[in-house]
Protein backbone atom coordinates (compact mmCIF):
# COMPACT_ATOMS: atom_id res chain seq x y z
CA UNK A 1 0.00 0.00 0.00
CA UNK A 2 2.87 2.31 0.82
CA UNK A 3 4.35 1.60 -2.38
CA UNK A 4 1.06 2.24 -4.23
CA UNK A 5 0.72 6.12 -2.31
CA UNK A 6 4.46 6.90 -3.60
CA UNK A 7 3.23 6.31 -7.24
CA UNK A 8 -0.07 7.77 -7.13
CA UNK A 9 1.46 10.67 -5.43
CA UNK A 10 4.10 11.20 -7.84
CA UNK A 11 2.01 10.49 -11.06
CA UNK A 12 -0.33 13.39 -9.49
CA UNK A 13 2.27 15.62 -9.10
CA UNK A 14 3.81 14.78 -12.36
CA UNK A 15 0.24 15.28 -14.27
CA UNK A 16 -1.33 18.11 -11.68
CA UNK A 17 1.31 20.67 -11.84
CA UNK A 18 2.83 20.36 -15.88
CA UNK A 19 0.62 22.02 -18.49
CA UNK A 20 -0.19 20.54 -21.98
CA UNK A 21 -0.17 16.75 -20.36
CA UNK A 22 -4.02 15.54 -20.54
CA UNK A 23 -6.04 16.38 -22.56
CA UNK A 24 -8.75 17.13 -19.72
CA UNK A 25 -6.68 20.36 -18.54
CA UNK A 26 -9.22 23.01 -18.59
CA UNK A 27 -10.34 21.55 -14.82
CA UNK A 28 -7.81 23.98 -13.19
CA UNK A 29 -8.58 24.21 -9.40
CA UNK A 30 -6.70 25.99 -6.55
CA UNK A 31 -6.54 24.05 -2.94
CA UNK A 32 -6.67 27.32 -0.42
CA UNK A 33 -6.42 26.87 3.07
CA UNK A 34 -7.67 29.21 5.78
CA UNK A 35 -6.56 29.87 9.01
CA UNK A 36 -2.71 29.37 8.68
CA UNK A 37 -1.38 30.72 12.31
CA UNK A 38 -5.04 31.40 14.05
CA UNK A 39 -3.36 28.11 16.25
CA UNK A 40 -0.49 25.77 17.07
CA UNK A 41 -2.44 23.25 15.69
CA UNK A 42 -2.96 25.09 12.18
CA UNK A 43 1.22 25.00 11.70
CA UNK A 44 0.88 21.12 11.84
CA UNK A 45 -1.51 20.74 9.50
CA UNK A 46 -0.59 23.48 6.86
CA UNK A 47 2.74 21.92 7.10
CA UNK A 48 1.11 18.23 6.18
CA UNK A 49 -1.17 19.63 3.84
CA UNK A 50 1.31 21.05 1.62
CA UNK A 51 4.01 18.75 2.23
CA UNK A 52 1.69 15.26 2.23
CA UNK A 53 -1.22 16.42 0.74
CA UNK A 54 -2.72 18.00 -2.13
CA UNK A 55 -3.08 21.70 -0.72
CA UNK A 56 -1.73 24.45 -3.20
CA UNK A 57 -2.33 27.85 -1.49
CA UNK A 58 -2.28 29.10 2.36
CA UNK A 59 -3.93 32.03 3.99
CA UNK A 60 -2.53 33.35 6.70
CA UNK A 61 -3.78 35.01 9.68
CA UNK A 62 -1.30 37.87 10.43
CA UNK A 63 -3.31 38.91 13.88
CA UNK A 64 -3.58 35.25 15.03
CA UNK A 65 -1.74 34.29 17.91
CA UNK A 66 0.77 32.15 16.46
CA UNK A 67 1.56 34.23 13.31
CA UNK A 68 5.28 34.33 14.03
CA UNK A 69 5.30 30.46 13.83
CA UNK A 70 3.47 30.69 10.56
CA UNK A 71 5.74 33.31 9.37
CA UNK A 72 9.32 31.40 10.10
CA UNK A 73 7.23 28.04 8.68
CA UNK A 74 6.67 30.08 5.38
CA UNK A 75 10.39 31.15 5.40
CA UNK A 76 11.24 27.99 5.09
CA UNK A 77 9.17 26.58 2.60
CA UNK A 78 9.50 29.06 0.00
CA UNK A 79 7.91 27.16 -2.36
CA UNK A 80 4.61 27.03 -0.50
CA UNK A 81 2.24 29.57 -2.35
CA UNK A 82 1.34 31.77 1.07
CA UNK A 83 -1.35 34.87 0.90
CA UNK A 84 -2.16 37.05 3.93
CA UNK A 85 -6.06 36.04 5.53
CA UNK A 86 -6.78 40.11 5.84
CA UNK A 87 -8.44 39.88 9.18
CA UNK A 88 -10.83 42.67 10.32
CA UNK A 89 -13.15 39.90 12.76
CA UNK A 90 -12.10 37.71 15.27
CA UNK A 91 -14.94 35.34 15.57
CA UNK A 92 -14.07 32.72 18.67
CA UNK A 93 -15.43 32.73 22.19
CA UNK A 94 -13.02 33.53 24.43
CA UNK A 95 -10.31 33.52 22.15
CA UNK A 96 -10.08 37.34 21.35
CA UNK A 97 -7.47 39.00 19.05
CA UNK A 98 -6.64 42.45 18.53
CA UNK A 99 -5.35 44.21 15.47
CA UNK A 100 -1.81 44.88 14.36
CA UNK A 101 -2.28 48.51 14.51
CA UNK A 102 -2.29 49.91 18.21
CA UNK A 103 -5.89 49.96 18.88
CA UNK A 104 -6.03 53.93 19.62
CA UNK A 105 -5.12 54.13 15.89
CA UNK A 106 -7.95 51.77 14.27
CA UNK A 107 -10.57 53.33 17.42
CA UNK A 108 -13.44 52.04 15.18
CA UNK A 109 -12.34 48.76 13.86
CA UNK A 110 -12.06 47.59 17.83
CA UNK A 111 -14.44 47.41 20.61
CA UNK A 112 -13.53 49.13 24.39
CA UNK A 113 -11.26 46.68 25.40
CA UNK A 114 -9.45 46.84 21.55
CA UNK A 115 -10.22 43.63 20.15
CA UNK A 116 -11.55 43.03 16.92
CA UNK A 117 -15.44 42.62 16.56
CA UNK A 118 -16.72 39.33 16.42
CA UNK A 119 -18.79 39.16 13.19
CA UNK A 120 -19.07 41.44 10.18
CA UNK A 121 -22.45 42.26 11.60
CA UNK A 122 -21.28 43.53 14.85
CA UNK A 123 -18.24 45.54 13.15
CA UNK A 124 -20.05 46.98 10.14
CA UNK A 125 -22.76 48.15 12.63
CA UNK A 126 -20.11 50.23 14.50
CA UNK A 127 -19.68 51.95 10.93
CA UNK A 128 -15.94 51.46 10.61
CA UNK A 129 -14.06 54.39 8.89
CA UNK A 130 -12.24 53.39 5.78
CA UNK A 131 -9.16 55.19 5.98
CA UNK A 132 -8.59 53.00 9.63
CA UNK A 133 -9.71 49.54 7.59
CA UNK A 134 -7.28 50.76 4.66
CA UNK A 135 -4.58 51.22 7.60
CA UNK A 136 -5.24 48.44 9.70
CA UNK A 137 -5.20 45.98 6.39
CA UNK A 138 -1.94 47.43 4.92
CA UNK A 139 -0.09 47.04 8.31
CA UNK A 140 -0.81 43.32 8.31
CA UNK A 141 0.22 43.19 4.76
CA UNK A 142 3.67 45.07 5.28
CA UNK A 143 4.31 42.77 9.11
CA UNK A 144 4.03 39.33 6.96
CA UNK A 145 6.45 41.00 4.44
CA UNK A 146 8.90 42.11 7.24
CA UNK A 147 8.48 39.00 8.77
CA UNK A 148 10.01 37.50 5.72
CA UNK A 149 7.05 36.04 4.38
CA UNK A 150 7.05 36.12 0.43
CA UNK A 151 3.21 37.44 0.08
CA UNK A 152 1.90 36.26 -3.46
CA UNK A 153 -1.96 36.39 -3.20
CA UNK A 154 -4.88 38.43 -1.00
CA UNK A 155 -7.98 37.21 0.44
CA UNK A 156 -10.30 38.51 2.88
CA UNK A 157 -10.84 36.51 6.42
CA UNK A 158 -14.49 36.06 7.22
CA UNK A 159 -15.78 39.06 5.56
CA UNK A 160 -17.70 40.17 2.02
CA UNK A 161 -16.15 43.78 0.62
CA UNK A 162 -19.80 43.58 -0.90
CA UNK A 163 -20.95 43.99 2.62
CA UNK A 164 -19.85 47.64 3.06
CA UNK A 165 -19.71 51.16 1.37
CA UNK A 166 -16.09 51.35 -0.26
CA UNK A 167 -15.04 48.15 0.92
CA UNK A 168 -14.78 46.40 -2.17
CA UNK A 169 -13.15 49.49 -4.15
CA UNK A 170 -10.41 49.36 -1.01
CA UNK A 171 -9.96 46.16 -1.28
CA UNK A 172 -9.12 46.36 -4.90
CA UNK A 173 -6.56 49.18 -4.34
CA UNK A 174 -4.96 47.41 -1.68
CA UNK A 175 -4.35 44.71 -3.92
CA UNK A 176 -2.98 47.06 -6.58
CA UNK A 177 -0.64 49.28 -4.61
CA UNK A 178 1.11 45.81 -3.85
CA UNK A 179 0.71 44.41 -7.10
CA UNK A 180 -0.89 41.24 -5.61
CA UNK A 181 -3.91 38.99 -7.07
CA UNK A 182 -6.95 39.00 -4.84
CA UNK A 183 -8.36 35.46 -4.22
CA UNK A 184 -11.97 35.12 -5.60
CA UNK A 185 -11.48 37.59 -8.71
CA UNK A 186 -10.42 35.30 -11.63
CA UNK A 187 -13.99 33.55 -12.20
CA UNK A 188 -13.50 31.01 -9.77
CA UNK A 189 -16.18 28.57 -9.08
CA UNK A 190 -16.31 27.57 -5.31
CA UNK A 191 -16.52 23.95 -3.84
CA UNK A 192 -16.36 22.92 -0.32
CA UNK A 193 -17.20 20.22 2.31
CA UNK A 194 -16.81 22.74 5.22
CA UNK A 195 -20.48 22.41 6.14
CA UNK A 196 -20.12 18.41 5.53
CA UNK A 197 -21.04 15.65 8.43
CA UNK A 198 -17.34 14.69 9.12
CA UNK A 199 -18.03 11.41 8.26
CA UNK A 200 -19.26 12.37 5.02
CA UNK A 201 -16.48 14.40 4.11
CA UNK A 202 -13.85 12.24 2.52
CA UNK A 203 -17.17 11.04 0.15
CA UNK A 204 -18.87 14.66 -0.76
CA UNK A 205 -14.95 15.91 -1.87
CA UNK A 206 -14.54 12.96 -4.25
CA UNK A 207 -18.26 13.40 -5.66
CA UNK A 208 -16.86 17.25 -5.99
CA UNK A 209 -13.87 16.14 -8.12
CA UNK A 210 -15.95 13.60 -9.86
CA UNK A 211 -18.06 16.21 -11.54
CA UNK A 212 -16.13 19.01 -12.13
CA UNK A 213 -16.48 20.41 -15.31
CA UNK A 214 -13.94 22.56 -17.82
CA UNK A 215 -13.01 25.81 -15.98
CA UNK A 216 -11.07 27.17 -12.58
CA UNK A 217 -12.13 26.06 -9.67
CA UNK A 218 -11.20 27.52 -5.79
CA UNK A 219 -12.09 24.95 -2.59
CA UNK A 220 -12.04 26.69 0.19
CA UNK A 221 -10.90 24.26 3.11
CA UNK A 222 -10.46 24.85 6.98
CA UNK A 223 -7.58 22.38 8.09
CA UNK A 224 -6.47 21.82 11.68
CA UNK A 225 -5.80 18.56 14.01
CA UNK A 226 -8.08 17.22 16.81
CA UNK A 227 -6.40 18.59 19.61
CA UNK A 228 -7.63 20.23 23.31
CA UNK A 229 -6.96 23.42 21.25
CA UNK A 230 -8.95 23.23 18.51
CA UNK A 231 -12.11 21.64 20.14
CA UNK A 232 -11.96 24.82 22.27
CA UNK A 233 -13.05 26.69 19.77
CA UNK A 234 -16.60 28.08 19.44
CA UNK A 235 -17.85 30.66 17.27
CA UNK A 236 -19.31 33.44 18.27
CA UNK A 237 -22.47 32.66 16.05
CA UNK A 238 -25.17 30.58 17.26
CA UNK A 239 -25.78 29.43 13.82
CA UNK A 240 -21.97 28.62 12.71
CA UNK A 241 -21.49 26.70 15.20
CA UNK A 242 -20.33 22.88 14.71
CA UNK A 243 -22.90 20.69 16.71
CA UNK A 244 -21.73 17.44 15.53
CA UNK A 245 -18.18 16.73 16.26
CA UNK A 246 -17.08 20.55 16.84
CA UNK A 247 -14.46 22.49 15.29
CA UNK A 248 -11.16 20.63 15.88
CA UNK A 249 -13.00 17.04 14.48
CA UNK A 250 -14.28 19.28 11.58
CA UNK A 251 -10.91 21.03 10.68
CA UNK A 252 -8.99 17.19 11.15
CA UNK A 253 -11.07 15.83 9.10
CA UNK A 254 -10.88 18.17 6.38
CA UNK A 255 -6.84 17.51 7.10
CA UNK A 256 -7.30 13.99 6.55
CA UNK A 257 -9.43 14.63 3.54
CA UNK A 258 -6.10 16.91 1.71
CA UNK A 259 -3.48 14.10 2.36
CA UNK A 260 -6.12 10.91 1.57
CA UNK A 261 -5.05 8.74 -1.26
CA UNK A 262 -8.34 8.84 -2.12
CA UNK A 263 -8.72 12.50 -3.29
CA UNK A 264 -5.30 12.21 -4.73
CA UNK A 265 -6.50 9.64 -7.28
CA UNK A 266 -9.40 10.92 -7.79
CA UNK A 267 -7.63 14.32 -8.84
CA UNK A 268 -5.15 11.95 -11.02
CA UNK A 269 -8.32 10.07 -12.64
CA UNK A 270 -9.91 13.04 -13.58
CA UNK A 271 -7.02 14.69 -15.13
CA UNK A 272 -7.34 17.78 -12.78
CA UNK A 273 -4.49 20.54 -13.06
CA UNK A 274 -3.52 21.49 -9.45
CA UNK A 275 -2.85 25.02 -9.28
CA UNK A 276 -2.15 28.41 -7.26
CA UNK A 277 -2.60 31.86 -7.59
CA UNK A 278 1.12 32.81 -8.29
CA UNK A 279 1.13 30.50 -10.74
CA UNK A 280 -2.06 31.89 -12.60
CA UNK A 281 -0.35 35.47 -11.83
CA UNK A 282 2.51 35.21 -13.45
CA UNK A 283 0.60 34.27 -16.20
CA UNK A 284 -1.19 37.20 -16.58
CA UNK A 285 1.53 39.57 -16.16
Amino acid sequence: MKRMWLVVTALASAVSFLPGVLCAQEIKLIIRGDDFGMTQGSLIAFERAFNEGVLTTGAMVVPGPWFEAAAELARKNPGWCTGVHLCLVGEWRGYRWRPVLPPDKVRSLVDEDGYLYTSPTELFRHSPKLDEIDAELRAQVNLAKRRGVNVQYLDLHYVSPSQYPGFSNLISRIAKDYNLPLSQSFGEKGISVYNTPVEQKLERAIEMLEKLEPGLYLWVCHIGIDSPEQRALIHSDPEAIFVRGGVGKHRAEELRVLTSLEVKSAILKKGIILTNYREIWQRKQ
